[in-house]
C-alpha cells in the first residue's frame, strides 16, 4: 500500500501531506475532490494500489477494518459488507480493474450512484473517478448524497403528482366536452327538428303551435344547461359571492313551490312544504342562492319521483346557543322516488356524474345540479348530506346558519344592513340589475298607460339576427327603434340628433370597432349633459358578476343578459327611462 495511506487514516476529516509530483491540472482536480468529497484517493491501475489524500470520520469508522493494500480487494470487502444487495452487481462491475482501464481511456470521468448500509439504514453514495496520466491512474472521490437524493425524490414525487393532476384534469376536460356535447345536442336536435316541422306545416296552426311550444321548452332547457356550466365555473374559480339581505324563508319556500308547481302537477305528485318549526323566518341571507339551492334539490326530487309519489320540503330552526347572533336552520328535501344506489352515492356531488341504467331515457340533465348545490352550501359555510335507498327514496339535508331579524333590535339591524349595502357593490340579480334610477321615472313606475308612447330607443348590436329579434320585441311593445351596428356609429347618432331624441340606449358589450364599455364612457364624457345622461342599458351575453360590475363602473344604468326575457326588459326600461 502507498506510504501515504496510514498518514491519511490518522488525519480524520483532514488531508494527507501529499500532492508532490502532481501536475498543475492534477493538483486542481485533487483540490476539488478534497473540497467536495468525504473520501479522496488516487488509484494506480498498473499495480492495483491507491493513496488516500482525505478520509472523513464516517469513512474512518466504517472502512478501517477493510482497507487493504490492493484496491480491488478493498472494494470487494466493502461491497460484501456495506453495499446494499440490490446495488451489489452495479458496484462490483464499476470497480473492476479491467472495466476501469477500458472506460477511463475514453471517458473524461466515470460516476456511479449506489446504496450502502449505514447506522441510519440504506443511504445513497456517489463515487466519481477522473482519469490521470492517460488512464493509467485515476482520482477517486466518494461522498454520501442521501440529502441530495431525498430532495430529488421529493421533487420527482411532486412532479409525478403534478403530472397525475394534469392527466386527471385532461380526462375531466374530455369528460366535460363529451357530456356537454351530448347534453347540448339533445335540446338543439329538438329545436332544429321542430323548426323544420313548423316550416313544413305553416298552414296547420295546431302543428305550428305544438312545435313552437316544444321549441320553447327545449330552448329553456338549453339555457339552463348553459347557466349551470356558468355557475359551476363561477364556484370553482371563486368568482361567486354571497350577499346578506333581509329575506323571509317562508316566502322563499312559497316561491320555489310556485316555480315547480306546473312540473309537479303534470307528473301528478303530492308536494308539501312545512315551515311550521321556523320561529324566526326573517333572516339575513342571499335569497337568490338559497332559491337556486332549493330548486336544484327539489328539481332532482321531482324528476326522479314517479307519478303519484311524494316530495316534501321542510325547514326547521334549531334553538339559539348562548348569545350567538346566528341561528342554525335545517332544510330537508325528501321524496319516495327511485333513490340512489349505494355505489353511486359517493359520487353524487361530482360534476357531470349521473347514475345510468336505472333512470329512464326521458330523464336528462347536465349532472351539475348537486355539484352546484354543494358549492353554494360550502360558500355559505354549511353542510349537506344525502341519504338514499334504491326504490325507497332520497333525503337531502342542508344545514346553514343565518342571522335572524329580531323585532327588538330591528331598527338597528336595518341601519347596519343599509350601511353595509352602501359599502358593498351588490347586484340585485343574476339576470338583470338596475344600478341607478332616474328620478324622473319614479312617478310613472306603476302607471300602465302611456309610458311607452313616443319613446324612441337606440339599439346598439353588431349581430343582425339579435338586432332583428330585439327590434321585433320592442316594436311589438310600441317603442320606436333605431339601430347601430357598433359603438362608434351609436356615438355618432347620439351626437347628430337632438339631445332628447332617444329615450334610452340598449348597448351590447362585445362589438367590433368600439365595444360597449368604451362607448358608454365616451357618451358620459360628452359636454352636453342632456346627451351625456341618457339612460344606457347593457344587453349582453356576458353573464358573470364581474361583467355587471364593469358595466356599472363604465357608467351604465342597468344590465340584462341574453337571451332577453321580454318581461325583464320591460321592467328595466320602466325603471330607467327618462
Amino acid at each position: 500500500m502507498s506510504v501515504k495511506m496510514s498518514q491519511g487514516l490518522q488525519k480524520s476529516e483532514g488531508e494527507a501531506d501529499t500532492g508532490k509530483g502532481l501536475s498543475d491540472r492534477q493538483k486542481v482536480i485533487l483540490d476539488a475532490l478534497l473540497r467536495e468529497y468525504e473520501l479522496a484517493l488516487m488509484l494506480d491501475l498498473r499495480n492495483d494500489s491507491y493513496e488516500i489524500f482525505k478520509i472523513s470520520a464516517r469513512f474512518t469508522r466504517s472502512l478501517s477494518g477493510w482497507l487493504k493494500d490492493r484496491f480491488s480487494v478493498t472494494m470487494i470487502d466493502v461491497a460484501d459488507h456495506c453495499v446494499y444487495p440490490y446495488d451489489y452487481e452495479l458496484f462490483v462491475g464499476a470497480i473492476s480493474l479491467e472495466s476501469l482501464k477500458n472506460r477511463l481511456k475514453s471517458d473524461e470521468s466515470l460516476s456511479i450512484v449506489f446504496r450502502a448500509i449505514t447506522s441510519k439504514g440504506p443511504e445513497y453514495f456517489r463515487m466519481r473517478m477522473i482519469p490521470a496520466e492517460g488512464g493509467l491512474k485515476a482520482f477517486v472521490g466518494v461522498s454520501c448524497i442521501q440529502d441530495e437524493m431525498s430532495r430529488e425524490m421529493q421533487q420527482r414525487k411532486l412532479f409525478e403528482g403534478a403530472l397525475e393532476r394534469a392527466r386527471s384534469a385532461d380526462s375531466a376536460k374530455s369528460t366535460f366536452l363529451t357530456n356537454m356535447s351530448h347534453d347540448i345536442r339533445t335540446p338543439m336536435n329538438a329545436i332544429i327538428g321542430f323548426t323544420n316541422i313548423a316550416s313544413a306545416n305553416l298552414n296547420n296552426t295546431e302543428k305550428v303551435k305544438d312545435s313552437l311550444d316544444k321549441i320553447r321548452t327545449s330552448s329553456n332547457h338549453l339555457l339552463s344547461l348553459i347557466n349551470n356550466v356558468l355557475d359551476m365555473s363561477r364556484i370553482e374559480s371563486g368568482r361567486i359571492t354571497i350577499s346578506e339581505d333581509r329575506c323571509d324563508l317562508r316566502s322563499i319556500a312559497g316561491n320555489v313551490q310556485k316555480i315547480l308547481q306546473t312540473q309537479i302537477t303534470n307528473k301528478g305528485l303530492r308536494f308539501t312544504v312545512d315551515t311550521s318549526r321556523v320561529l324566526m323566518p326573517e333572516v339575513y341571507c342571499d335569497e337568490t342562492r338559497i332559491t337556486q339551492l332549493l330548486l336544484n334539490l327539489l328539481s332532482n326530487a321531482v324528476k326522479y319521483t314517479p307519478s303519484g309519489g311524494e316530495v316534501c320540503l321542510e325547514i326547521l330552526q334549531e334553538p339559539f346557543i348562548g348569545n350567538r347572533k346566528y341561528c342554525r336552520y335545517r332544510f330537508r328535501v325528501s321524496d319516495n322516488g327511485i333513490g340512489i344506489s349505494r355505489e353511486f352515492l359517493s359520487h353524487v356531488f361530482e360534476p357531470f356524474e349521473r347514475e345510468s341504467g336505472r333512470i329512464g331515457s326521458t330523464s336528462y340533465g347536465s349532472g351539475l345540479g348537486m355539484s352546484i348545490a354543494k358549492g353554494i352550501v360550502d360558500l355559505m359555510g354549511g353542510n349537506i348530506n344525502v341519504e338514499s335507498e334504491e326504490d325507497a327514496g332520497t333525503v337531502v339535508t342542508v344545514e346553514l346558519e343565518f342571522r335572524p331579524f329580531r323585532e327588538a333590535g330591528g331598527a338597528q339591524e336595518e341601519t347596519d344592513a343599509a350601511e353595509a349595502a352602501q359599502n358593498t357593490e351588490q347586484i340585485s340579480s343574476d339576470d338583470l340589475a338596475v344600478f341607478q334610477e332616474n328620478p324622473a321615472s319614479a312617478g310613472r313606475k306603476n302607471a300602465d298607460v302611456g309610458w311607452i308612447e313616443g319613446r324612441r330607443l337606440l339599439l346598439v348590436e353588431d349581430n343582425p339576427l339579435n338586432r332583428e329579434i330585439a327590434e321585433e320585441m320592442l316594436t311589438e311593445d310600441g317603442f320606436k327603434v333605431e339601430s347601430a351596428e357598433n359603438g362608434r356609429r351609436a356615438l355618432q347618432r347620439i351626437v347628430e340628433n337632438d339631445p332628447w331624441y332617444y329615450s334610452a340606449v340598449l348597448m351590447d358589450i362585445q362589438m367590433p370597432i368600439m365595444d360597449g364599455y368604451e362607448t358608454t364612457e365616451r357618451i358620459r364624457a360628452l359636454p352636453d349633459r342632456s346627451r351625456a345622461h341618457i339612460p344606457i342599458i347593457a344587453m349582453t351575453a356576458n353573464a358573470f358578476k364581474e361583467d355587471r360590475i364593469k358595466a356599472a363602473e363604465s357608467g351604465m344604468d342597468a344590465y340584462i343578459t341574453k337571451p332577453v326575457d321580454v318581461l325583464a326588459l320591460r321592467y328595466v326600461l320602466r325603471r330607467v327611462l327618462r
